[in-house]
């Protein structure tokens, strides 16, 4: 039988004690009756060992009552001594020896198989006994209403569990005309609803039963991302989606499919669906990374189930057949579109419309949407990390704020104001940030901002329609300061990583040796350090005005003295170096900060007296680095080349200290895009259509307004100006195919540009190779409503859940 079909309940199961393994026996049967076992723990639940012990001892009984003379009395003997036991213990409850009852089970199981097996029911009688007792029990119930089902797997976990024998009622929905699957009566009584958990035939083998629940009904739109734990429906007739409501259940755990033992690695929700509320599961050892989601559009006359054991049932998300299909992609590719259209290819990606399934795919009808991703930046999204720069951190901080406009500073609580719906752990990390600074600008905003226990700082930018207010900048600016706090080595991928968009991201870690140096030779007063950077990400404008205001000096020095007590560095312009090269006087000797914009390097030389007695030397020095600049360009690694102990008169290379952490400086953007139907292609493809070409044409030509006849794009062919944009209808004969191709002004501005992919579709139809594959898995996700037998109402067995009302 299938994993996750049904079976009538009739089959009876032999006890759990009955149905025990017998061990080995090296000495003889007589010696295995009375061998001495050790104390063990029961491995089945109390429910079962009392419920095996109790029928083993009834049978028992009645075989000696039946059979006495034809066994030996010996063995009798022990057999009415184990009975007396076990009654014994019994009579103990609920505080008996599960272990030792358990124990005396067996043992009578072990006695009767060997000593009375020709009076035990065979595998048959018992079966026989158990299917009459199933149909008397039904029939006592409600004559030909309700039907016995016997569950054998856990699809419907927790719900519905392995062995649980269920009623279904056959007419909840109606009544089915017998070897038909046509419903009568169904327009006078409540109809199928969202949330019934329904018993229906199999639609891909019909001789089998299924159980599920119903998730979506006709007309709806599914949308489930590929984990299965994000489950939205746009009812019919509605334009939104709702997410399907449910909580994390926090005390109780997940049992195993086949015992009462929990489970790790299994999450429980508890979940409503319109009338509904029931549990759920997720198998966490299944969990997918897949972010991808798939949307189902239910056809009239179909539903889609899926099991309470959400990531372990095969339901409808899992159904698909294999056989040849046609593809309309086949027709029209992306770089069919990219060579016909007159977009500018290098600011558009295509995207297809291929995970939505509007149908139980027949192999014979696809249809593909391209649409024109275009990049806008009120949707980016950046945020940097400078993490132990080598560069004072107020410094950093200080310019980056000037780069970025970032002029007023805020607090958290200013920014987030009386926000309703706040998250308080949110709002507790937000009070963590302390001092930003803040900028609007006409499309995007600007935060710089620290981390609260280390010295890196961070950089937000966010497009206007990603951030509206205040608010949404300072909400994100807590969940970086909480990811950071969780764990201070992600990076901005992982701090970020609760924002959806294409990503760019350039983490620095693993390219710092190729993209910045730093040296020291002789004393850290006296000697000569030199910091570089090649081509970097950072910007080389907040670099070079971070290294100028770590010495009070340059632009931010207002700025850096205000915080430092530090009495500013003589600078002056070093032209002989270019026009961005500064040379700066202070106690310790000369820095030299050199920008070079079209070589894209910044170098920072420190030179003490030890090397450098004048100014004259400092410049000097910084004109020999400066040489090296083209060659470091276009090599990489010869970045270490810019200063070596040979330029500083052989002072000895010192370690460079102060900096455990590792300096390394990466960023995320989350680049903002447009996906809409104003920049997109529409192609819908049938082979063989039933009917004919002809009555296929016709049929799609009533949709169209105001069509006109086209010359040379086959022996049939129409044009219409639609809101659909320019639409091209037209047959292949040569193929028995029919073709349906709309393109929106924003792809197609005229109606010579969707006509070229009109044609590009007609050659390309021509030849099945094109569109045609071989041994594709189809989905076939949709139960048919003749196909459903009932509604599953109540378990009846076991004992310990009798009766119970199935959500």
């Amino acid at each position: 039988m299938p994993d996750d079909d049904t079976q009538d309940a009739a089959r009876g199961d032999r006890p759990a004690a009955a149905q025990a393994e017998v061990p080995a026996d090296p000495q003889g049967r007589n010696a295995r009756a009375n061998v001495k076992r050790a104390p063990r723990v029961s491995r089945r639940s109390a429910g079962h060992v009392r419920s095996g012990a109790r029928m083993l001892s009834k049978e028992a009984q009645r075989i000696l009552r039946k059979h006495r003379a034809r066994i030996d009395a010996k063995v009798i003997a022990e057999i009415e001594a184990t009975v007396a036991e076990i009654e014994s213990l019994r009579a103990q409850r609920p505080d008996e020896d599960l272990a030792a009852l358990e124990y005396q089970a067996e043992h009578l199981d072990e006695l009767l198989h060997q000593h009375a097996s020709f009076a035990r029911k065979s595998a048959l009688r018992d079966t026989i006994e158990n299917i009459v007792i199933a149909v008397v029990v039904a029939l006592g119930v409600r004559s030909c209403v309700y039907e016995p089902f016997k569950i054998p797997s856990g699809s419907m976990m927790p719900t519905l569990r392995a062995g649980d024998h269920i009623f279904v009622n056959k007419f909840a929905y109606g009544v089915q005309i017998p070897l038909t699957t046509r419903v009568v009566g169904e327009d006078w009584i409540s109809g199928i609803k969202r949330g019934d958990v329904i018993v229906f035939r199999f639609p891909l083998d019909e001789s089998d039963d299924f159980i599920k629940r119903v998730i979506g009904l006709p007309g709806d739109t599914i949308r489930v991302n590929a984990d299965r734990r994000n489950i939205s429906i746009k009812r019919a007739g509605s334009e939104r989606f709702e997410p399907v409501a449910r909580e994390k259940i926090e005390d109780t755990k997940c049992q195993a499919e086949n015992s009462t033992q929990t489970i790790e690695n299994c999450t429980l929700y508890r979940e409503t669906l319109d009338e509904h509320t029931y549990e759920v599961r997720y198998r966490d050892d299944l969990r997918s990374n897949d972010p991808s989601f798939r949307t189902f559009e239910v056809p009239e006359g179909y539903l889609l189930v899926m099991g309470d054991n959400r990531n372990a049932s095969h339901d409808s998300l899992a159904w698909t057949v294999s056989g040849d299909t046609v593809t309309a992609g086949g027709l029209l590719s992306r770089p069919d579109i990219r060579d016909l259209t007159a977009v500018e290819n290098e600011r558009l990606e295509l995207h297809d419309d291929g995970d939505t399934i509007r149908s139980n795919d027949d192999g014979h009808h696809d249809e593909v949407r391209y649409l024109a991703e275009r990049s806008d930046p009120t949707r980016d999204l950046t945020l940097e990390a400078w993490r132990a720069p080598p560069i004072d951190s107020r410094a950093i901080f200080e310019s980056l704020a000037a780069t970025y406009g970032a002029t007023e500073t805020v607090s958290f609580s200013g920014m987030i104001g009386k926000l309703e719906g706040a998250d308080d752990r949110i709002a507790e990390y937000g009070a963590k940030l302390g001092e930003m600074r803040y900028a609007k600008h006409d499309a995007t905003s600007e935060l710089v901002f620290w981390a609260p226990t280390a010295e890196v700082v961070f950089r937000l930018h966010c497009g206007i329609k990603r951030c509206a207010n205040k608010a949404d900048l300072a909400t994100r600016a807590a969940q970086v300061v909480k990811s950071f706090e969780a764990n201070p080595d992600y990076d901005a991928r992982e701090l970020l990583s609760f924002e959806y968009g294409r990503t760019q991201t350039y983490p620095g870690r693993g390219q710092r040796d190729t993209r910045y140096l730093e040296r020291r030779f002789g004393s850290e007063q006296g000697g000569v350090r030199i910091r570089a950077w090649r081509s970097p990400h950072e910007s080389l404008a907040v670099l070079r005005d971070a290294a100028l205001a770590e010495h009070g000096a340059g632009p931010l020095a207002p700025a850096m003295l205000e915080h430092y007590e530090v009495a500013p560095s003589e600078a002056g312009l070093a032209a002989d170096l270019g026009p961005q090269a500064w040379v700066l006087e202070h106690d310790h000797g000369w820095t030299v900060v050199h920008a070079d914009e079209d070589q894209q390097i910044l170098a920072v030389l420190d030179c003490g007296p030890k090397r450098c007695k004048t100014q004259t030397d400092a410049l000097a020095l910084a004109t020999t680095v400066a040489s090296r600049f083209p060659v470091v360009a276009k090599d990489r690694d010869r970045l270490s080349e810019l200063l070596g102990q040979a330029d500083v008169g052989g002072l000895p290379e010192q370690p460079v200290v102060g900096n455990e952490i590792g300096y390394y400086w990466d960023h995320l953007t989350v680049v903002g895009v447009v996906l809409d139907d104003s920049h997109s292609v529409n192609i819908e493809v049938e082979i063989e259509p039933e009917g004919g070409l002809e009555a296929a044409l016709e049929a799609r030509k009533q949709d169209l307004r105001d069509p006109e006849p086209v010359d040379g794009l086959g022996p049939v062919a129409w044009y219409a100006d639609t809101p659909n944009g320019h639409t091209f209808l037209f047959s292949v004969p040569e193929t028995k195919m029919v073709v349906e191709l709309a393109c929106r002004p924003g792809l197609c501005p005229d109606r010579a540009t969707a006509r070229a992919l009109a044609d590009r579709a007609r050659e390309k139809g021509q030849d099945p190779e094109n569109y045609l594959q071989k041994s594709v898995s189809r989905p076939r996700p949709f139960v048919p409503r003749g196909n459903v037998k009932g509604r599953a109402e109540v378990i009846w067995w076991p004992t310990t859940r009798f009766w119970k009302k199935i959500d």
